[in-house]
């Protein structure tokens, strides 16, 4: 079974790290010069604070103010910045993750595949093997019918004998039998020796068929060892097959589930990102109504 290793198909890349936003460069002085003391209240209330005040004599005053405002352009320049640089990171690792997972399946594939075509290669050569011992076993068989088919030549030609010479005598016994009873004649003759005659040719014809049956049950009993032999061979050769098969599925499936346990852990993940409507609302709140401001101590 071929090795996966996830480490040559997955890129380890950690999210950059988010510099602190240096918010000085939002903010901007507001200086004003009035002499117009009724103002100040006004003014007081939308964030002017007064830093000095100088007497032009009498009742005559002119008061300074300034204020810390707000850079809207410059602030949203920066927050649309930051926000692209992390909604894009966001979707590239994301997007990265997908094509590993994408990667890892299709190498498990290929692997699983090669494997699969490994095993059908193990077919190949399991039946090459077993084709190679059938053909031997019908070599042998062959050989075995021609040893028998020369045992047969002979077999039964003692026992045609013997019944030859078995009715050849009880012609012989009968002739000097009715010669010594004084009724040997044609027509008495004719008569005993045709009985004689039906005997021996009823004797060889059991002999025959006894002969034949033998030699069916021999040949019978040879392709009935032949069948089972060939019968068993492929029985093994189908339980050798299939648990090879087996154990090669098995190994195959558990480094699968290994795999598919860690790719949907992967897939799990997810690098968010901020929402392109925000930057969308940050930008309406900066660019409506006038700037927050803010004055520190």
């Amino acid at each position: 079974m071929d090795k996966i290793n996830p480490a040559a198909y997955i890129t380890d890349t950690d999210p950059a790290i988010e510099a602190v936003a240096n918010t000085s460069d939002w903010y901007e002085w507001q200086y004003l010069n009035i002499s117009d003391g009724s103002q100040i209240p006004w003014l007081l209330a939308q964030g002017w604070r007064i830093y000095r005040v100088v007497s032009s004599g009498g009742t005559a005053y002119e008061w300074g103010l300034k204020r810390r405002v707000l850079r809207p352009e410059r602030a949203l320049a920066d927050l649309v910045s930051s926000f692209t640089s992390a909604y894009n990171e966001g979707r590239s690792l994301n997007d990265q993750r997908y094509d590993e997972i994408v990667a890892l399946y299709s190498v498990m594939l290929d692997k699983t595949e090669d494997s699969l075509n490994s095993l059908e290669t193990d077919d190949t050569s399991y039946d090459t093997l077993v084709e190679s011992i059938i053909t031997e076993l019908r070599e042998d068989n062959e050989d075995f019918n021609d040893d028998i088919d020369g045992i047969f030549d002979d077999f039964g030609d003692s026992e045609r004998t013997r019944i030859e010479t078995q009715f050849d005598n009880q012609l012989a016994a009968a002739r000097a039998s009715a010669i010594d009873r004084g009724v040997y004649n044609t027509t008495v003759w004719d008569s005993i020796s045709a009985g004689i005659e039906r005997e021996r040719a009823v004797a060889n014809t059991d002999l025959e068929d006894k002969l034949l049956e033998r030699q069916l049950a021999v040949k019978d009993r040879a392709y009935t060892l032949k069948a089972d032999l060939l019968a068993k061979i492929l029985a093994a050769r189908d339980r050798l097959r299939q648990q090879i098969h087996n154990l090669d599925l098995q190994r195959v499936g558990l480094r699968n589930q290994v795999l598919s346990a860690m790719l949907n852990f992967m897939e799990r993940r997810t690098d968010g990102y901020p929402d392109l409507s925000a930057i969308g609302q940050l930008t309406a709140s900066l660019g409506a109504g006038e700037a927050a401001t803010y004055t520190p101590s």
